[in-house]
């Protein structure tokens, strides 16, 4: 467990001997008088990263003065680079744009200004070179031993070599194993309680078992199973220990009410439609529930709770949900039973005890998860006995079995000797009855304690997300990137190394995959509530993360907070004490309704990484002081309510990434042009649609204007996104970023607009790897895109293209893309032979073809066409009367379907298709066309699960 945090401290100190060392290789010219102490810190430091290193290979607990000694080292690390990062902040600030007189004038100015700065820099490093030195006397003067004739490795097992090249494509079904295993009694089992008796009640019933049972993963299958009938509402809520009431009830109704999403066929929304959920940020609980009461009067719903710790969440939240006999019903999950009970008061309740897994499920899960296999490989004979023994210290949960499954799956020699250190590390695992959390805690400590060095302080960084919070993939990678995780290997792309990391961890279990996108990457995860204890605890304990706010948690001894997340329930001021903030490297805030009485933003000024996602009472005079935060890296607006960026961001000269989506933003300041690290500029907003995880569609309104003197942004990689038809200058220009990968462009305007955007894209053909262009015209026969046919070098590697707008013909470039996983097409008003064309790219994952992406009357998937297709979306196509598979797209696994009337022939070949295993309709739903593929579901050899917008179907 030390280890983790070791490597932490160790990876602090590692960054500032990079710094230190590039001060001391590149920059002799500006440190003349404290080259010397700067050379002496490096190598004291040098010293310490060194014995940092042998305790990271000791996995034993250490003692309190060791202990000491480790923080003394990381806040030596941390102030020294503090110092470092100031220096070349001021050094750095002169400005180059003036001539003649006004440059000399600066020129002095600033040298008469570093003079200042080295000074005071000389003073700080001495000063940091003598609490060095003395915290090394500690060592020596105390003895601290970094290890031993003893001392182990704190990773089982070396790092793949196959680490870096992973496929990041990671299969969707080998994530969750437990789902396969045993779960469909169970979820029968559950149903049946549900809909049993002829009671026309709102009916509750309780999954109550120990953590790591899998509660969450069955009261997930039962919610969206097929077997729950005539549901008309439905809504799916994580209670977690430390909730707020309001912020649950306005999930709650998010989920309830939705959003008007327009006509499908013209994607355009009604302006007169009133939104029903305008406003909802500014109602208190009251009218949340009185909102969720009228809702739900006359309709029959099915909600979930999961994660219920407290008899009295259940109590505030059952008042919003009226009982007016329509037969609706209420599934609750918890780890005590007399909350389960309390639950389920009435006569028709039922509370339904979630066991273990019996043995030869328990086998089953191990084995699918270690070797991918269902039965144990006979090549592996030796390793039989000790996998029994390492099951028995499981007994039966299932996160258990996953995490070590994990773990084990990871080795690249399984032996024996290798599997019993392993199994003599669990000791007595879960075994004893009477310590069933201890044992858990014994079980994934050793889960993540066996991760390689490297990656052990990115998973304690997980502890600033609040309990059943979904992590982002994107953000997340940024953030570990911005706070100094991620080492660069040969110069690679430091976000393209966090991914890996990220795919690590969800290789070895020890973070749950919650939404997996059309190719199979993970875009988002949770960290189960016992884990992410383990990692708050220690990370706490070692002052890696302060939480405000947190009620299980005390981060009072904390002299000097370094990471501050700040999460719901923090608005008082006495939650959390008038505190010295001024040493904060990373801020966070999630879910606070209005401003923490303790943030003042300009008091932060050593704050790297700022994530104030949804805090809508961010105010502009809060941007003006957090534009005068000079060491930014990360910052994060989205889903505010600023509607400007003022001339002052230009000063964040150090900022990596700037994420303004989803707020009132339409034009970025010519300030913006000044930020010559930036790699990640995203703007705009999204509007979704379809029944579970609904699709990304950019709204018309929301890209942004970029000014001239983009050509400035050299190391931009991202841009989504800009108005083209706002940003002219700027698409000239677009074409001298070498190094951009993702382009979102959308145009209002002409189509002339589009001329110096496709100049700039033929430049950037070898670099983009996502690519989405949307022309929104009123004009009926628009060129629209066409400027896409004459591209003089078309990207070669796209991954990822989007297009919405008429085009006459597929561009024939499209179909020679051997790297193309996902395409999406809308409004192009395509003829001809389009399945023809399309089908012959080999790496296709996901076609979606939306309303007027298509107007010719048949889709024929014929034989040898679209090899890798797993993904199917049919949208609305108006003039469709034949959808068929002739022995195409043979690896298809999804089909979304939408019609605006039954085609002539309808859909046919669905026993074509051996790996299909879902079907969903939604938007125009026909009847006819969906008892027919009920039909042929029912006969299919997979059983395939049907689903409608407005209800599920029956089973087959």
């Amino acid at each position: 467990m030390e280890a983790v945090v070791v490597s932490s401290m160790e990876g602090a100190v590692r960054i500032l001997l990079g710094k230190l060392a590039d001060v001391l290789a590149n920059k002799y010219a500006l440190l003349r008088g404290v080259r010397d102490e700067v050379q002496e810190l490096k190598d004291e430091l040098e010293s310490m990263n060194a014995c940092l290193c042998d305790l990271a290979r000791n996995d034993e607990d250490y003692n309190e003065q060791t202990r000491t000694w480790m923080k003394q080292v990381r806040e030596v690390a941390f102030d020294a680079e503090d110092c470092i990062d100031t220096f070349w902040y001021h050094i750095g600030c002169q400005s180059g744009d003036e001539k003649g007189f006004g440059r000399r004038l600066r020129k002095i100015v600033h040298h008469l200004k570093a003079l200042k700065v080295r000074h005071n820099l000389a003073v700080e490093i001495q000063s940091l070179k003598k609490r060095a030195q003395k915290v090394s006397e500690r060592r020596l003067r105390y003895k601290l031993e970094a290890g031993g004739e003893n001392h182990k490795s704190s990773s089982i097992l070396p790092l793949s070599s196959s680490y870096i090249d992973m496929d990041r494509r990671l299969p969707a079904l080998n994530i969750d194993e437990s789902r396969l295993v045993g779960m469909t009694d169970k979820t029968n089992a559950v149903i049946s309680l549900l809909e049993e008796g002829q009671t026309t009640q709102l009916k509750v019933l309780s999954i109550v078992g120990f953590g790591g049972m899998g509660k969450t993963t069955l009261a997930i299958t039962v919610y969206n199973s097929p077997l729950v009938q005539g549901i008309q509402s439905r809504a799916f809520v994580t209670v977690s220990q430390n909730y707020e009431l309001r912020s649950l009830l306005e999930s709650l109704l998010k989920q309830l009410i939705q959003r008007p999403l327009g006509d499908s066929r013209t994607d355009e929304v009604d302006i007169d439609e009133v939104d029903p959920l305008t406003g909802i940020e500014t109602w208190d609980v009251s009218q949340l529930i009185s909102k969720c009461q009228n809702y739900l009067a006359d309709k029959r719903y099915f909600i979930v709770l999961d994660d219920i710790w407290r008899p009295e969440a259940w109590a505030n939240l059952k008042i919003a949900f009226p009982d007016r006999g329509k037969q609706s019903r209420i599934l609750t999950t918890t780890r005590y039973h007399h909350i389960a009970e309390a639950c389920c008061s009435c006569i028709h309740d039922r509370v339904y005890h979630l066991d273990p897994l019996p043995r030869e499920e328990s086998r089953q899960l191990f084995y699918k998860r270690v070797f991918q296999l269902d039965e144990f490989p006979s090549k592996y004979h030796d390793l039989l006995d000790t996998s029994e023994a390492i099951l028995k210290k499981c007994n039966g949960l299932p996160l258990a079995i996953v995490s070590i499954g994990g773990m084990l799956a990871r080795l690249e020699n399984k032996t024996k000797a290798e599997w019993q250190k392993v199994c003599d590390r669990l000791g007595s695992g879960l075994e004893e009855a009477n310590d069933t959390l201890g044992g858990m805690r014994k079980i994934l400590c050793l889960g993540y304690n066996d991760l390689p060095y490297h990656l052990k302080a990115c998973f304690l960084y997980l502890s600033v997300f609040p309990e059943d919070y979904e992590i982002k993939r994107g953000p997340l990678i940024r953030r570990w990137a911005a706070e100094g995780f991620i080492g660069g290997m040969h110069k690679s792309n430091l976000e393209e190394i966090a991914g890996n990391y990220f795919n690590e961890f969800i290789g070895r279990s020890i973070i749950s995959p919650t939404r997996i996108d059309r190719s199979g990457i993970v875009r988002s995860c949770r960290v189960h509530d016992i884990m992410l204890e383990i990692i708050a605890t220690k990370s706490i304990q070692e002052n890696f993360i302060s939480l405000m706010g947190n009620q299980k948690h005390d981060t009072s001894g904390h002299d000097k907070i370094r990471r501050l997340s700040v999460h719901a329930g923090c608005e008082d001021e006495q939650n959390f004490p008038d505190r010295n903030l001024s040493h904060v490297r990373s801020l966070t805030i999630l879910g606070c309704m209005v401003k923490p009485i303790t943030i003042i933003f300009s008091q932060v000024t050593l704050t790297r990484v700022l994530d104030l996602e949804g805090c809508h009472w961010l105010s502009n005079q809060d941007l003006k002081d957090i534009c005068k935060l000079y060491l930014l890296r990360y910052l994060s607006l989205r889903s505010t309510n600023i509607s400007e960026l003022p001339k002052l961001v230009g000063n964040l000269k150090e900022l990596r990434t700037l994420d303004i989506r989803g707020t009132f933003i339409r034009e970025l300041p010519t300030t913006i042009t000044k930020l010559r690290c930036l790699k990640h500029l995203l703007a705009g907003c999204y509007k979704y649609y379809t029944r579970t995880r609904r699709v990304k569609k950019i709204a018309e309104e929301t890209a942004v204007m970029i000014p001239a003197g983009l050509k400035n942004m050299s190391t931009l990689q991202k841009i989504a996104h800009v108005d083209i038809s706002s940003s002219f200058r700027a698409m000239h220009e677009l074409g001298q970023l070498p190094q951009l990968t993702k382009l979102c462009a959308v145009n209002r305007e002409g189509t002339a607009k589009w001329a110096p955007f496709g100049a700039s894209l033929s430049k950037l053909s070898n670099s983009l790897r996502h690519l989405s262009v949307s022309h929104v015209s009123r004009q009926e026969h628009d060129d629209g895109l066409e400027f896409l046919m004459n591209l003089s070098a078309p990207p070669r590697f796209l991954e990822k293209l989007h297009i919405t707008g008429r085009l006459s013909v597929v561009p024939t470039w499209i179909s020679s893309h051997s790297n193309l996983v996902d395409l999406s097409l809308r409004r192009n008003y395509l003829e001809g032979e389009l399945v023809k064309t399309l089908g012959k790219l080999p790496s296709l994952l996901s076609l979606k073809l939306y309303v007027d992406s298509y107007v010719g009357k048949e889709l024929c998937f014929k034989q040898n066409l679209f090899p890798r297709l797993k993904q199917l979306m049919v949208d609305n196509l108006a003039n469709l009367d034949d959808l068929s598979f002739q022995g195409g797209a043979p690896d298809l696994e999804r089909l979304t379907l939408a019609f605006l009337r039954a085609p002539g022939k309808g859909v046919s070949g669905i026993e074509n298709l051996p790996k299909l295993k879902e079907v969903e309709f939604f938007s125009s739903i026909v009847d006819s066309i969906v008892e027919a593929v009920i039909a042929a579901a029912r006969m299919h050899p997979n059983h395939p699960r049907v689903y409608r917008e407005d209800q599920p179907m029956e089973p087959f």
